[in-house]
């Protein structure tokens, strides 16, 4: 049994952990991406086949009962990629309140290394005394080992090394031909396709974690992503949806394939 079943049968059974370590041995920036792939996928999941949620995941920041620390604007012009502790503190205030649509609420802390001892302090209580049900997720890209505080309050996966058919040459394919191709030739090669606007742009998030620092190619992302889930929610035609991405697109993803 993968680990996305094992963690979906837990939650069926309303037995997940409250507080989990992610690590696997894949190079680092491979990890960042493969880790928070899992989750993603994770939740995609959860939310379909547990919550019954009416509209898939598209987005995790644009869910009210999931966190996602480090996207606070506060770090553009932050030197120290460390946690802010601002943020550490906005995230146990999350977890104060009853969730909004579902019956869990998450946390996500995508890079474990960044976690300095007063930010892992000041959740000491939080992952002590869970409040509600709730699971955090911290993932260990680098594998280093973490603060004794951390290390010892959680249940540890590990991923395995591996990365069958989970390589991005599919999506760079997709942007080599949307590349050469005008509006009309894309909405109409996009119409007979099996997949969706949702399907490219879940890829394009495991692309875009790949890349190097750009704060406002991200951030771009983030607001399609959330432009997409309105569409979604209000139910835009399939064209819309595939022509607003084809900007998207072009703005701010194909003229950073050759880089």
């Amino acid at each position: 049994m993968n680990l996305h079943n094992l963690l979906i049968e837990k939650a069926a059974r309303n037995q997940l952990a409250h507080f989990y370590i992610l690590e696997t041995n894949l190079d680092e920036k491979l990890a960042s991406t493969e880790l928070m792939s899992f989750v993603s996928k994770f939740l995609q999941i959860y939310f379909k086949d547990i919550e019954k949620a009416p509209h898939p995941l598209t987005n995790l920041m644009d869910h009210p009962d999931i966190f996602v620390m480090g996207t606070s604007p506060e770090y553009e012009d932050k030197k120290d990629p460390s946690y802010l502790v601002s943020e550490a503190e906005n995230m146990i205030r999350f977890f104060e309140f009853k969730s909004v649509q579902s019956k869990r609420k998450f946390a996500i802390i995508p890079q474990g290394h960044l976690v300095t001892t007063y930010v892992a302090n000041k959740w000491l209580k939080l992952l002590e005394e869970p409040s509600g049900n709730s699971t955090i997720f911290l993932l260990n890209p680098r594998g280093q080992k973490l603060l004794e505080t951390i290390h010892s309050r959680a249940q540890h996966l590990r991923l395995p090394a591996t990365l069958p058919n989970n390589n991005l040459d599919e999506l760079k394919l997709f942007l080599s031909n949307t590349a050469q191709q005008s509006l009309s030739v894309f909405i109409e090669s996009q119409s007979k396709s099996d997949k969706d606007v949702a399907y490219w742009s879940q890829e394009l998030i495991r692309w875009e974690a790949s890349q190097d620092g750009d704060y406002q190619s991200k951030l771009a992302l983030t607001l399609w992503l959330r432009q997409l889930q309105d569409m979604e929610t209000y139910h835009q035609p399939s064209a819309t949806k595939w022509t607003l991405f084809y900007s998207y697109l072009g703005r701010y993803v194909l003229s950073r394939l050759s880089r």
